[in-house]
C-alpha cells in the first residue's frame, strides 16, 4: 500500500465509542485522513505545535537520573520502548517550573506523589500509541506540506502578511529548536495530527445534553442585596503590644521575607561569537538571492473615500465634486460620513475588497471614481498619493540579512558550545572554570528572590535572559550547577547556586507598621461581618430582608440578573454570588471579600426556555472540544488493545 501523504489537520480527538472499534481502525478511516489531506488545517495545527514545544523540550544531559541507566525501559508499547532518558527528558522542564513556582520547595520523590509521574508517562504512552497507528496506516507528511505548514502559519509572518525568517528564527530560538529539529517534529507530528483529525470529524452532541448545559449556564438569579463596606467602618483605635504581638504571631505569612538565592553564572550571547561583519559577502549575497521576495513592497496608494447609504446622495455627492466642492466639505455635509472615516490610508491591492481595488489600482491622482456599490453602501474614492512597488536593493537589504545570519550562525556555535560546557560540567568541572576554558561571562548576584529583586527590593543585574536564569536559579539545589539552558535571544548560560536564604519571618519591629495596618484591617473586617451576620438573624418568613433594612435605615440594592460565572459584578461579588446559586428562593445568605461584608435574599430565580436551534448550533460547536477530550480516551484504550502497554512499575519505582 503506498504512503498517504498527509497535511496538518486539527489535533482534537473525537471518535464514536464502539465497542468494535479495534476491529474497525483502517479502511473508513484512511479514507477520511485522504479526503482531508488536500484541505490542511495548518494554522490551528501549527499554533498547537509551537504552544507543545514546551512539554516537549529538548534535553542534553542525563546526569539527573539516580543509580539507573538513560536506557533503561520503562514501559512497552506494542514493539516500541519508553526509556527512562524519555521520560526525564518531560519530566525535568516540568519539575524545574513548579520548583520555580513554589521557591524550590519540591524533589522527584514529591512530584511522583502528587501523581505527575504518571500523568507524563501516561502522556508519553498515548503519543507513542498514535504514532504506530499512524506508522501502521502509513500516513507521512510530506516535504512540501511541511514546507506549506511553516510558510502558511501567521506565526511567521511579517506585518506585509508575508513570511518572515527573522521571525522564523526568533520563534526556533524561543522554543529551544534547530530548523532541522523543527522539520524532523513535524514530520512525526503531522501525521499523527492528520489521524486525530479524522478520528473526531462528525461527531456532535446530543440536543439533550446542549439544551440542559444551555439552561445550567443560562440561569439568572435577581436577590436584595445588603453591603457593609469596610471603608465604613473609620477607626478602630490602636492594638496593644501584647494584642499586636499575638497578632504577628498569628499571621506570619504576613511578614515572611521571600527566599533569596546567590548564585554566579556564566552566559554568552550570539553576538559575542559572531559578528554582523564577519559574515562573508557571498554568503549574504546567496540568501538575499533566495529570499528576494521578502524585500519586494508591493505598490501601495493612499486612499480617500466618501461613502454614503444610498445612491441617490452618492450621485449629490459626486456632483458636488465635479462642481469643485471640497472632498471632506462633501462627505460630512451631504453624505454625513464620520470624518474620521474619510481618510483609509496606505493601501495594497490586498488591503481592498477586489471589486474596489481593480479600479482603485487603475485611477489616476486625484480624480475621484464614479458612485460605486457594495455591500457596505455607494463608494466614491479618489487617490491622493501614489508609493510605486520598490525591491531593496541588495545594499540595502545587506545590513538586515548580516544580522539574522550571524544571530543564526550564532546561535548554532552556542549549541555546540553549549554541549562542550554541558559535558564538562556533568564531569565535575566548576563552572568559573569552565567559564574561563569555553570564554563564557562570569556574573555574580548577591541575593535575588523570584521576581528578580534584592532585598531591598531593587532589580538585580542580570547579563541576558533574566526570567529564565531566575526560573534556572530556583529550580537548582544549592552548591549544584545547573545544566546549560538557552534564553529566548540564544544565549546560553549555567549557574551555580551559591547560597539558599529560606523565607523567614522579619522581626516584628521591623515590620511594626504593616503589622498594626494588617491588624486595624482584620478588625475592620471582623466589624462588618458581625453586622452582616446580625442583620441576617434577624430575617424571618414574615419579615423580609428589605423590611429589617429598612427599620435599620441600611441601603437596599436589588441586583440585576447575576449569571453563575459572575466575578465581582457590583453589588455582589463572587462569594455572594456563588452563595446565591446554592440557595432557594426566599434564602438568606452572607458573604464576606476583602472590600466588606454582605447579606443577601434570594428573591426569584430565571430559567431561560428552551434555546433556538441557532442556540442549540452554536453552543454544540463550543462543546466539541470537551466532548472530543473525553473521546480521546476510548481512542487509546482501543489502541492498547492493537499495541499492548506494559507498565515496568519497578524500573519506574527506581527513578525516585
Amino acid at each position: 500500500m503506498p504512503a498517504t501523504r498527509c497535511g496538518a489537520g486539527s489535533r482534537s480527538l473525537y471518535i464514536p465509542l464502539y465497542d468494535h472499534l479495534h476491529d474497525h481502525i483502517g479502511t473508513p478511516m484512511l479514507q477520511a485522513i485522504r479526503t482531508r489531506a488536500g484541505s490542511i488545517i495548518v494554522k490551528v495545527l501549527f499554533g498547537l505545535l509551537i504552544i507543545s514545544f514546551g512539554f516537549w523540550g529538548i534535553y542534553t544531559r542525563s546526569d539527573y537520573f539516580q543509580g539507573h541507566s538513560p536506557e533503561t525501559v520503562i514501559a512497552t508499547v506494542g514493539d516500541d520502548n519508553i526509556r527512562a532518558d524519555d521520560l526525564q527528558r518531560v519530566l525535568q522542564p516540568t519539575l524545574e517550573r513548579l520548583r520555580a513556582q513554589l521557591g524550590g520547595a519540591i524533589d522527584q520523590q514529591q512530584i511522583k506523589q502528587f501523581g505527575v509521574v504518571d500523568n507524563l508517562l501516561a502522556q508519553l504512552i498515548d503519543r507513542d500509541l498514535l504514532d504506530q497507528e499512524a506508522a501502521r496506516l502509513r500516513l507521512e507528511a510530506s516535504d512540501e506540506v511541511i514546507r506549506s505548514a511553516i510558510y502558511d502559519n501567521p506565526a511567521f509572518r511579517g506585518p506585509d502578511g508575508r513570511f518572515d525568517r527573522g521571525l522564523f528564527n526568533q520563534v526556533l530560538i524561543m522554543n529551544r529548536l534547530t530548523e532541522d529539529q523543527l522539520i524532523a517534529r513535524l514530520h512525526r507530528d503531522l501525521p499523527r495530527a492528520d489521524l486525530l483529525q479524522a478520528i473526531t470529524t462528525g461527531v456532535t452532541l446530543p440536543r439533550p445534553i446542549v439544551e440542559t448545559l444551555y439552561r445550567y449556564r443560562g440561569e439568572k438569579r435577581l436577590a436584595d442585596i445588603v453591603g457593609f463596606p469596610v471603608a465604613s467602618v473609620k477607626d478602630v483605635g490602636q492594638p496593644s503590644d501584647a494584642d499586636l504581638a499575638k497578632f504577628y504571631e498569628a499571621h506570619p505569612d504576613l511578614f515572611r521575607a521571600p527566599e533569596y538565592r546567590a548564585f554566579t553564572v556564566g552566559s554568552l550571547a550570539p553576538e559575542d561569537v559572531v559578528k554582523p561583519g564577519n559574515i562573508p559577502e557571498n554568503k549574504v549575497r546567496e540568501e538575499y538571492e533566495q529570499r528576494k521576495d521578502e524585500f519586494e513592497t508591493p505598490e501601495q496608494r493612499d486612499v480617500q473615500q466618501i461613502l454614503s447609504p444610498s445612491e441617490e446622495k452618492a450621485k449629490e455627492a459626486a456632483a458636488a465634486l465635479d462642481a469643485g466642492k471640497d472632498w471632506k466639505e462633501v462627505a460630512t455635509t451631504i453624505a454625513k460620513q464620520d470624518p474620521e472615516s474619510i481618510d483609509l490610508g496606505m493601501m495594497k491591492r490586498q488591503d481592498l475588497p477586489q471589486q474596489l481595488a481593480e479600479v482603485v489600482f487603475e485611477l489616476p491622482l486625484n480624480r475621484p471614481t464614479d458612485p460605486i456599490k457594495t455591500p457596505l453602501g455607494w463608494h466614491i474614492l479618489r487617490v491622493v498619493k501614489i508609493e510605486p512597488a520598490a525591491t531593496q536593493s541588495f545594499e540595502q537589504a545587506k545590513p538586515q540579512i548580516q544580522a539574522e545570519l550571524a544571530q543564526q550562525e550564532g546561535i548554532d556555535k552556542l549549541e555546540k558550545l553549549g554541549n562542550k560546557v554541558d559535558d564538562a560540567l556533568a564531569g565535575g568541572m566548576p563552572l568559573a572554570d569552565a567559564a574561563a576554558k569555553f570564554g563564557l561571562k562570569l556574573a555574580t548576584v548577591a541575593a535575588a528572590d523570584s521576581n528578580g529583586a534584592d532585598p531591598d527590593g531593587k532589580p538585580v543585574a542580570l547579563p541576558a535572559g533574566k526570567e529564565e536564569m531566575l526560573k534556572t536559579a530556583f529550580s537548582t539545589e544549592q552548591g549544584d550547577t545547573s545544566r546549560v539552558a538557552q534564553t529566548q535571544d540564544g544565549a546560553i548560560f549555567a549557574l551555580h547556586v551559591d547560597k539558599v536564604t529560606p523565607p523567614q519571618v522579619r522581626p516584628l519591629a521591623e515590620v511594626r507598621d504593616k503589622a498594626v495596618a494588617a491588624w486595624q484591617a482584620e478588625h475592620k473586617r471582623e466589624t462588618v461581618t458581625k453586622q452582616a451576620e446580625e442583620l441576617a438573624a434577624a430575617v424571618k418568613p414574615d419579615v423580609p430582608l428589605a423590611k429589617v433594612a429598612a427599620d435599620k435605615k441600611l441601603s437596599v440594592t436589588p441586583s440585576p440578573p447575576l449569571s453563575r460565572d459572575a466575578q465581582n459584578a457590583a453589588p455582589a461579588p463572587a462569594a455572594l454570588v456563588s452563595k446565591l446559586f446554592a440557595a432557594k428562593k426566599g434564602d438568606v445568605v452572607t458573604a464576606t471579600d476583602a472590600s466588606g461584608a454582605y447579606v443577601a435574599q434570594l428573591k426569584e430565580v430565571q430559567v431561560p426556555e428552551n434555546p433556538s436551534d441557532d442556540v442549540v448550533s452554536g453552543l454544540t460547536q463550543q462543546l466539541a472540544g470537551e466532548a472530543r477530550s473525553d473521546v480521546a480516551g476510548a481512542f487509546t484504550e482501543a489502541l492498547k488493545r492493537r499495541y499492548p502497554v506494559d507498565i515496568k512499575r519497578d524500573a519506574l519505582d527506581r527513578m525516585f
